[in-house]
């Protein structure tokens, strides 16, 4: 066995100690801590420098969304 070998074996062996239910709050939290984020995010930071208006103009609307969609998936799959 190569060194290489042993390595994947002890990180393989440590990642199967993770329980499922840990894995799937940290693949819910992290989406969550984005949209925190991207909601809290001033307004001139997210909208385009042409200053385009309407619901293209609003990069937050289009982050959140998409946030909240994997979110909801991660959820319920």
């Amino acid at each position: 066995m190569t060194f290489l070998h042993r390595i994947g074996d002890a990180i393989r062996s440590v990642l199967q100690e993770v329980p499922l239910w840990g894995a799937r709050a940290l693949f819910v939290a992290l989406p969550l801590a984005l949209l925190v984020w991207v909601i809290t995010l001033p307004r001139s930071e997210t909208s385009p420098p042409e200053g385009a208006r309407g619901t293209g103009g609003n990069l937050k609307l289009w982050a959140s969304i998409a946030l909240g969609a994997q979110v909801l998936i991660y959820l319920v799959l």
